[in-house]
């Protein structure tokens, strides 16, 4: 994770309020977080409250980075990997176990089409991006025998997590960012931010439309427009 500096950019102009509605104007923000630019459009009172809610959605987003992340080798995913095999569960937090809880039940669904257990084979090929080759067909054969939803294993009564073979690697890469999204937009509306767009990377999330507006409009790149 690099590069942790907040930026409020200037109000772009106030929305108009409905008869009876106090006036919201617009802020933006910008920070880097789970190593990818994160972008909060929002609608607020006034400047400290649109300042409070935005630190402690991006305070969020870092502190599930410390939980999620497959790069960060303290992360308590990383942690999992390297202490979890068969017959020994590792007991997770709240926010590991409703990431991995809800993507063992998208594998299920996809019949194995989702699977976050393809860390190792992920793994293996960022190698080979980088020496500009392809990776040994050996060492993929031996990496796909780590991949397969049904070698983990869920116990919701400890919620623990037990990986069913030695050297397997988790990668949350297609869900959390999703739900980091969810839990900034939550965040956001516990401090009274309801109209709220989160941008991480490329992936969006959506609160209430913008005042007077029955929606956002994403324009190019993923910019909001209103």
């Amino acid at each position: 994770m690099t590069g942790v500096q907040t930026c409020a950019l200037p109000i772009l102009g106030a929305a108009a309020a409905l008869p009876g509605q106090p006036r919201e104007d617009r802020f933006e923000f910008a920070r880097t977080e789970m190593a990818v630019p994160i972008r909060l459009v929002l609608y607020a009172r006034d400047g400290e409250t649109a300042n409070g809610a935005a630190r402690a959605a991006f305070e969020r987003i870092h502190q599930l980075n410390a939980v999620l992340s497959d790069y960060d080798p303290t992360s308590e995913l990383r942690r999992l990997c390297d202490t979890s095999k068969e017959g020994h569960a590792v007991p997770v937090s709240e926010d590991l176990w409703q990431v991995l809880t809800k993507a063992q039940a998208l594998a299920v669904r996809s019949c194995g089409a989702f699977d976050v257990t393809v860390g190792p084979v992920v793994r293996l090929w960022r190698r080979a991006r980088r020496r500009g080759e392809f990776p040994p067909l050996d060492k993929l054969s031996e990496c796909r025998k780590l991949v397969g939803y049904q070698l983990v294993r869920l116990d919701p009564k400890t919620r623990s997590v037990e990986l069913l073979k030695s050297g397997m690697r988790l990668d949350l890469g297609g869900i959390a960012k999703g739900y980091a999204i969810d839990e900034a937009l939550a965040v956001l509306a516990r401090h009274g931010v309801t109209r709220a767009l989160v941008d991480a990377g490329g992936d969006i999330g959506l609160g209430d439309p913008p005042p007077g507006k029955l929606g956002w409009r994403i324009g190019e790149i993923g910019r909001a427009h209103v």
